[in-house]
């Protein structure tokens, strides 16, 4: 398995092949490739811009119900893949670092609320987790964090005991060396190489973006989801996620 150094430690990565499917309940789903809308019409992103993606369609509904009845986040789920592949760090077994060390000082990632929010319209999550300078400014190449969210696990495992066999058999469970036990959620940035600034994005520029939109489904439409992973959706081990195939 890859590592790299980090201080006096090791950091282990995972790559995600390229048309691995990933899953998103979004309302604007162009800030996903393109950055957040700003009053002059141009768009902004940020070092540590994060896009939020699960392994499959049923999670965000299961695992934030509580949240996503108090914010409107739009009614289609949105299917993106992942143009090629991509390096991020694993922080689940056997790593011995988990999402909950963001709040550690000098560490490799931070609470989202402690880096600069530069220009984006409003500060950013202490729940979130970020990367440090100098992990974006040495490995750009690394473009996001593999780990389990502990509060939406612990949802998620209440949500799924009552939830059909069917649906539960898209949800491959793993762990981190905190003990938090869920699906590993994937925090990825837009584009190939991270920026070490902050981007102002005009209409007319060309990103090269991680992920493409490969179709949305309605959220509510649960037969139409389970049609789409019963016939696009190749699970893989390594990953947590599930592939696309025709």
């Amino acid at each position: 398995m890859e590592e790299i150094p980090y201080r006096n430690t090791k950091l282990l990565l995972q790559t995600i092949p390229k048309g691995t499917l990933l899953f998103r309940l979004v309302k604007r789903p162009l800030d996903d490739t393109r950055g957040v809308l700003l009053d002059d019409g141009t768009r902004c992103i940020i070092p540590n811009y994060n896009v939020f993606f699960y392994p499959n369609p049923f999670a965000v509904k299961l695992a934030l119900g509580k949240w996503l009845k108090d914010e409107h986040k739009g009614d289609y789920m949105h299917i993106y893949t992942l143009i090629h592949d991509i390096k991020v760090l694993k922080l689940i077994k056997p790593s011995k670092y988990s999402r909950g060390h963001k709040g550690t000082k000098r560490n490799f990632i931070k609470t989202c609320s402690a880096v600069p929010k530069g220009c984006m319209p409003q500060s950013l999550s202490t729940y979130d987790p970020c990367l440090s300078d100098t992990i974006i400014s040495k490995y750009p190449e690394v473009v996001g964090i593999m780990g389990i969210p502990a509060s939406d696990s612990r949802d998620l495992r209440k949500s799924l005991k009552k939830t059909s066999k069917r649906i539960k058999n898209f949800f491959k469970m793993t762990e981190d060396s905190a003990g938090n036990k869920g699906i590993p959620e994937l925090v990825l940035h837009p584009l190939v190489k991270r920026p070490s600034q902050q981007i102002i994005v005009k209409d007319t520029d060309i990103l090269e973006n991680n992920y493409k939109l490969l179709t949305k489904i309605d959220i509510n439409n649960e037969a139409k989801l389970l049609k789409f992973m019963d016939q696009h959706a190749v699970y893989n081990p390594v990953t947590f996620y599930y592939n696309y195939t025709e």
